[in-house]
């Protein structure tokens, strides 16, 4: 780890989808997110299984509110 990692003040790597990770630009600054295991463990009790989840969308078969119910 390079020092300006360690002081927080390297540069945002881009946000890496293999790890959940997603970009938002919020007042012109891009945010990375990535949810916790606790949110994922939320989502999955609400929603049931992720994995089906994840099917669904791809299928083009996800509803409304689940997608509300992930935020």
């Amino acid at each position: 780890m390079s020092p300006e990692q360690v002081r927080g003040d390297a540069p945002n790597p881009p946000p890496n989808p293999l790890r959940g990770e997603a970009a938002i630009r919020i007042a012109g600054e891009v945010r990375k997110l990535r949810p916790s295991f606790t949110a994922l463990v939320a989502a999955e009790e609400e929603l049931g299984p992720l994995f089906a989840l994840v099917e669904r969308a791809a299928n083009g078969e996800l509803r409304l509110a689940e997608i509300a119910a992930l935020f």
